[in-house]
């Protein structure tokens, strides 16, 4: 009767452990979908990521390249209307200039003639005194002249050098502007690569767990049949522990 008893227990036990593996697996199996789903989730996210950087750097790029070529464009309309204004002023300085010595000649030509009015009308010595006037006076408005001229050199030479340090700086400002851009473009890379690489690290410890996770049905399903009982429990308990161990073991590897 007990031996009857006991068979008849173990034959009850049976399904109930089956059942209670058919359930396991088919809850595994919803975490392995869920985990798929997850999975091309991030895979989504990932490729969203990489657009959404993408078509940032491009924009960016398209905005720096019209920014250079507005400034190119800006720089070379102020070059040529700085050369402008001092061509015209060079112009009028030339005209005045020219205007000036001819009324300068016009006054020696009268002086010269008044000289020779003299010469024929006086004597040799108020010719001489008179030459001499001339020649001190005609002195003394070139050392004014020179002086004037030295100055206005020295004011273009001023004014060229101001535009060579203009145009200087706006270069250094195009070289400035080009490498925070360039860093900028550096740093994206580098955060779109971290993300990547972070978002692979949880893909592959998702999938390891599901891994795992489908190992342990597979085991329980191959020795459960042949164990009734405490014993199929005890299989049970001790598998769960190992794939546990397992699991905890490849996370803390991926971290």
């Amino acid at each position: 009767m007990s031996k009857r008893g006991v068979a008849g227990r173990g034959k009850g036990e049976r399904p109930d452990a089956m059942a209670t593996l058919q359930a396991a697996n088919e809850e595994l199996r919803a975490k392995l979908t869920e985990i798929q789903i997850e999975l091309q989730q991030e895979k989504n996210k990932v490729s969203r990521l990489e657009r959404e950087k993408s078509q940032e750097l491009k924009a960016e790029h398209n905005r720096t390249t019209v920014t250079l070529t507005e400034l190119k464009t800006k720089l070379h309309e102020e070059k040529q209307k700085e050369l402008a204004v001092t061509r015209e002023t060079l112009l009028r300085q030339h005209e005045m200039e020219l205007m000036r010595v001819i009324k300068i000649k016009d006054g020696e030509i009268q002086r010269l003639n008044g000289l020779v009015q003299n010469l024929r009308d006086g004597s040799t010595d108020k010719v001489r005194s008179a030459l001499m006037g001339e020649m001190e006076e005609a002195r003394r408005s070139w050392e004014t002249e020179r002086c004037r001229l030295q100055q206005e050199v020295q004011e273009l030479r001023g004014a060229k050098k101001h535009a060579e340090e203009t145009v200087a700086l706006a270069q250094q400002a195009c070289q400035a502007r080009a490498a925070e851009l360039r860093s900028a473009h550096h740093q994206h890379q580098e955060e779109l690569h971290r993300t990547k690489r972070d978002c692979e690290r949880e893909i592959r410890r998702l999938v390891g767990g599901a891994v795992a996770q489908t190992q342990f049905a597979l085991l329980l399903t191959a020795e459960l049949p042949g164990q009734t009982g405490n014993s199929c429990y005890f299989i049970y308990l001790l598998r769960f522990l190992q794939v546990s161990k397992h699991m905890k073991k490849s996370k803390s590897s991926n971290s």
